[in-house]
């Protein structure tokens, strides 16, 4: 394939500028919808979350498969970074063992544009304590098991997609409206758009909380003993100790 033209090289910068005036323009219009509508739905899935936080050994679960899984791996990496427990779960692998790395009083948190995810649905409704005919005949009689799966509704479990009405929805006990127009590109519906959204979000929460439990820079230094992000926050941190030190030292004249 001939290497591309002046003209072709010039289109393609013009089409990643539109791409990103796209995404910019769905980060607003969720803003405004937060600002403008009923926040109750948002408020009551940031009640769930900000109580585990607050509750020693607790922690929050993303879940997901597909690129909403990737992007519940990153949402975890980045709520642990600035100090609160999370990790991610592949819902398919919850499903064939893993579940076991959810605890009662842990807050899951399901994402699912679609909110129609087979896989993420069955994992939602296992948490739910809703069982499908087959697990329930192979329970039948059996305590132990219809224990765990009243004491599965210790779990709280939070969505996040388009629409609260949406399978996944009905059975969340909050859900985060994370609803586009459309993708990037009109004919192919590959999370675009979408998935800038929800990351969005759940990168606007993660600083929220880190406010919220006074998470600062000698925190951040803690967590990030290397790389240049370490490099950097141990030198915010000096510079704010030299500047203590030079107040307290005026203070004392």
């Amino acid at each position: 394939m001939p290497s591309p033209s002046a003209d072709e090289l010039t289109i393609a910068t013009a089409d990643i500028a539109n791409s990103l005036d796209l995404v910019s323009q769905v980060i607003k219009q969720c803003a405004d919808r937060i600002r403008n509508n009923n926040p109750y739905d948002l408020q009551s899935a940031l009640q769930i979350m900000l109580q585990t936080a607050d509750t020693p050994g607790c922690k929050i679960v993303f879940t997901g498969v597909g690129k909403s899984y990737l992007i519940g791996k990153k949402l975890a990496a980045t709520l642990t970074s600035v100090g609160t427990p999370a990790i991610s779960l592949h819902s398919t692998e919850a499903l064939h063992g893993d579940l076991g790395i959810i605890h009662p009083g842990d807050c899951v948190v399901a994402l699912s544009y679609s909110g129609a995810t087979e896989e993420v649905l069955r994992l939602a409704s296992v948490l739910r304590g809703v069982r499908s005919k087959e697990e329930a005949s192979v329970s039948c009689g059996n305590t132990a098991g219809g224990a765990y799966l009243n004491n599965s509704h210790l779990v709280r479990l939070v969505g996040m997609g388009k629409s609260a009405e949406s399978p996944l929805g009905q059975i969340c006990d909050a859900w985060i409206e994370s609803a586009v127009e459309m993708e990037l590109s009109p004919l192919v519906k590959a999370p675009t758009s979408s998935s800038s959204l929800m990351l969005a979000i759940g990168d606007a929460i993660a600083i929220m909380m880190m406010k919220r439990r006074h998470f600062g820079p000698v925190d951040f230094a803690r967590n990030h003993p290397g790389g240049h992000l370490g490099v950097v926050s141990r030198e915010i941190v000096r510079q704010q100790e030299l500047e203590d030190a030079l107040r307290n030292t005026g203070n004392l004249g």
